[in-house]
């Protein structure tokens, strides 16, 4: 699964846990505008504009983060042509380094082109870097985005050294028509350390992505050790939440 994740940020691409009280609202119809309220972690008191872009392109503003943790963020019904357009203008750019253009379905999820999947040549925009959004006006750069922990999030965006943990992160898509992926990915493998031992792994899949903005929750629910401390993941689930009612944590780093 951590293949997957990176290999979907390569194509698009002080944790005390605190309860909000979030709102993800979006208006009457399928894909219209996404409105994101609540408070987030902020140990250190950052504020600033929040970008609601990701890949390599110029920075969209779409709402603000105070020093006391609230923030508002909202996402454009339109969100898949200001990414085309973006898209358009970077790849114009003779600095560009990479032919930007949208995924699909199918290289978004991969380890689910066997299960019963339908709508796999959809194309989906991400909102955001790397499954969170840049903070913008600040010295360094920051994030802001919902998880179970820090750590957590520096495994699924693939950070060097990162070691697997039972925990979730959730982040938003914009699709461009109906996905639907069910089933369960069973996988035997080995430790890659030199004991050649084998661990079961489960990815589950279940979901039901409509034309316009959903929430995507990716969870590890179990992982394993091996004789040599070697951590695996063994059990994982790719859903999508509720955009509308579900409440997430949210923390900026």
């Amino acid at each position: 699964m951590k293949r997957y994740l990176i290999l979907a940020l390569l194509i698009v691409v002080t944790s005390c846990k605190t309860e909000n009280e979030d709102k993800n609202t979006s208006h009457d119809g399928e894909s219209k505008s996404l409105i994101i309220t609540g408070k987030a972690n902020n140990p250190n008191s950052l504020s600033g504009d929040i970008n609601m872009m990701g890949y390599f392109v110029e920075s969209g503003v779409a709402g603000k983060l105070s020093i006391n943790g609230d923030f508002n963020i909202e996402l454009p019904e339109n969100y898949d042509a200001i990414t085309a357009s973006a898209f358009e203008t970077y790849n114009s750019s003779p600095a560009a380094e990479y032919n930007l253009e949208f995924s699909n379905a199918l290289d978004s999820f991969p380890n689910a082109n066997e299960l019963d999947f339908t709508g796999k040549e959809e194309q989906i925009a991400y909102a955001g870097k790397f499954f969170r959004f840049e903070i913008l006006n600040t010295a360094q750069t920051h994030f802001i985005y919902p998880s179970s922990s820090k750590t957590f999030l520096n495994h699924v965006v693939g950070k060097k050294n990162a070691i697997p943990e039972v925990g979730y992160h959730y982040y938003y898509i914009y699709s461009k028509g109906p996905v639907s992926i069910i089933g369960d990915r069973f996988t035997e493998n080995l430790f890659e350390d030199g004991t050649n031992e084998i661990y079961s792994r489960i990815d589950s899949y279940q979901l039901e992505i409509k034309e316009g903005w959903n929430l995507i929750k990716y969870e590890i629910s179990s992982i394993t050790e091996s004789s040599t401390g070697t951590i695996e993941i063994t059990e994982t689930a790719v859903t999508n939440e509720d955009i509308k009612t579900t409440t997430l944590s949210w923390y900026v780093e």
